[in-house]
């Protein structure tokens, strides 16, 4: 009986743990997001989470796997305090994003030329929800 009631214990502690590592507040929780964070709030975009546009949404085990590679990363640059000045998308980054902005506005673009084109949503739109080009990002050193 004690391993269930521990059992149950747990598993409500980890999908706490993961409901909030799915939040905004979470993602804007470190230093080098300040900026990111701000700018995010003052978006079109404002009321989706970080993760909806950063995290693949195709299925749970992809999501995780993301979610877990990111925040190792984010973690270790965090704590090595070494993040670059401009903090930029990855490839694959810039993969997951540009589906979900499919995946948000596909009947936008389906009639378009965009639709035929191989280059992505950020080609034009790099700016739109944190104005890069003006933000500094990365960590300040005090």
């Amino acid at each position: 009986m004690a391993g269930i009631i521990l059992a149950v214990i747990l598993m409500l502690c980890m999908s706490a743990g993961y409901s909030y590592s799915d939040s905004t507040e979470f993602c804007s929780s470190c230093h080098s997001m300040n900026e990111y964070a701000a700018n995010w709030q003052t978006s079109n975009h404002k009321q989706f989470k970080c993760t909806e546009c950063h995290l693949p949404q195709d299925n749970m085990i992809d999501k995780m796997v993301a979610k877990t590679e990111t925040g190792l990363n984010d973690t270790y640059h965090e704590f090595m305090r070494d993040y670059p000045a401009e903090i930029k998308l990855t490839a694959k980054g810039k993969d997951i994003v540009n589906g979900n902005c499919l995946r948000c506005h596909q009947s936008t673009v389906e009639n378009t030329f965009m639709a035929e084109s191989s280059d992505n949503c950020l080609k034009c739109h790099t700016g739109l929800v944190h104005h890069q080009f003006t933000n500094k990002g990365g960590i300040k050193i005090e």
